[in-house]
This record gives structure tokens, C-alpha cells and sequence, in this order.
């Protein structure tokens, strides 16, 4: 617990520091963009974002109505505000989704065993191509939940969440591709998350498929 809140403090600290070289302008943009993500992932996942004090999206607002108005005391209060509270809703947030990685990439394993096993016991095997993305999606969603432990345990809990949820897109991926059933609690991400890169990629060349 102490060396919990003691990176917290380190964070926060070097996230002081870091604000006298950084305009508004900068400051707000970086700001907006965390707060996109951790909106995004509990719109898509309908998990707990707030940090127990202010909600994120009356947060946006007031950090939205204080900007407008231009007053450069009252904007460095709202920019302070904001990224201390943003700051613990994501570090909060890592810890749900985490185990929603885990959970869906060993779903993503699990199937991918059982359907390997029938593959080899059949006259009609799978196609190489296939066989090869459902192993380098599974690949990946591993290879991107390990960097993002790294991520949350060097408190970079922005890029944390971003490789977080790059996982779960790969697992998901990978279950399309074994077309196998996506677990209902995930379908609204399957849809906003993987259904526009399922689209494009099927329209490529298997050998030319790339995802962001």
C-alpha cells in the first residue's frame, strides 16, 4: 500500500514539474485525450471511471465552460483540478480492466485449443492463413497485456489503459476469426472497437492485413 501511494505521489509530483513547460493549449489537448479514453472505455465497457470525488464528464464540462471564459487563474485551478482527478480515475480504471484482458485473451486461448485439437482429428483442416492470424491476434493481445502491466506499474496509467484496451481488441479479433460467439458483456466493444478494423481488414489481402 505505501509503495502504491508512493508512486502516486511521484507521478503526481513529476506531473507538477512537467506543467511549467506546457502552455493551456497543451496542457488542455494532452488532457482531452485522457479523458476521451477513459470515457470510451466505460462507454464501451460500462465500467466505474470516477475517482470518488467529481464525475469525468462533469469534469469535461466544467473544464470545457472554465477554458471558454479565459480567465488564466480560474483556468490553471480547472487544468489542476482536472488532472488530479483524472490521474486517479485511471489508475482505478487499470485495475478492471486488466482482468478483463485476462479474461478474454484465456477465452480467446481456450477456444483456439479446442478448436486446434478438432482441427488436427478432422479430414478438413483450416486454412493456413486462418490458423496463422488467430495465433498472431492471440500473440499480440498476450505480448500487449504484459506491456501494459508494465505500463501501470511505472505509472504511465494513460498508455496503460490505450495497451489494455489493444489487447482486448486482439482477443476479440481472434474470436471473430474462430468464429466463435463474443461473450455478451463485450459485444458493444466488439462492435465500436473491432467491427470498423474486422471491416477494413476483410476487404485486404490476407497477406496485407495490418491492425492498428
Amino acid at each position: 500500500m505505501k509503495t502504491a501511494v508512493s508512486l502516486l505521489i511521484l507521478v503526481f509530483v513529476t506531473t507538477l514539474m512537467g506543467k511549467t513547460t506546457l502552455s493551456y493549449r497543451e496542457r488542455k489537448k494532452q488532457l482531452d485525450g485522457k479523458i476521451s479514453l477513459v470515457l470510451d472505455i466505460n462507454d464501451q465497457l460500462k465500467l466505474e471511471t470516477d475517482s470518488g470525488k467529481v464525475s469525468i464528464e462533469s469534469l469535461k464540462k466544467d473544464l470545457e465552460e472554465t477554458y471558454r471564459q479565459g480567465k488564466r487563474p480560474e483556468i490553471e485551478k480547472a487544468l489542476n483540478i482536472a488532472e488530479g482527478e483524472v490521474l486517479f480515475s485511471q489508475r482505478k480504471l487499470c485495475t478492471p480492466l486488466e482482468e478483463i484482458a485476462t479474461n478474454l485473451y484465456q477465452k480467446a486461448m481456450g477456444q483456439w485449443i479446442l478448436i486446434e485439437g478438432e482441427d488436427k482429428a478432422s479430414n478438413k483442416k483450416l486454412e493456413w492463413d486462418t490458423k496463422e492470424k488467430i495465433q498472431r491476434y492471440l500473440s499480440m493481445a498476450k505480448s500487449e497485456k504484459d506491456h501494459a502491466r508494465d505500463f501501470y506499474l511505472s505509472g504511465n496509467y494513460h498508455l496503460s489503459l490505450h495497451t489494455y484496451k489493444r489487447s482486448i481488441v486482439y482477443s476479440l479479433m481472434s474470436m471473430r476469426t474462430q468464429k466463435t460467439d463474443i461473450p455478451e458483456e463485450y459485444t458493444v466493444a466488439d462492435q465500436v472497437w473491432v467491427d470498423p478494423i474486422w471491416q477494413s481488414a476483410n476487404r485486404q489481402k490476407p497477406s496485407s492485413i495490418r491492425e492498428n
